[in-house]
């Protein structure tokens, strides 16, 4: 008896806490936000290589000159 009463002041307490208006919903991804995703890390990458590839070739003409 005194556990069913414990059980339910717990359970009332709970749905006090976690009302739906208070906790944040989760966002929902779609798979056109994980394309988005995707495909900006791979533009990325593809520009930071280049830049990489840009600068060291900038490096090594400034070094064959010295």
């Amino acid at each position: 008896m005194e556990h069913d009463k414990r059980e339910k002041r717990a359970d009332q307490f709970f749905r006090r806490e976690l009302r739906d208006s208070d906790v944040q919903k989760s966002a929902h991804y779609t798979f056109k936000d994980g394309f988005r995703l995707g495909f900006g890390f791979f533009i990325g990458f593809i520009l930071g290589g280049l830049i990489l590839i840009l600068i060291s070739s900038l490096a090594n003409q400034l070094f064959k000159i010295f």
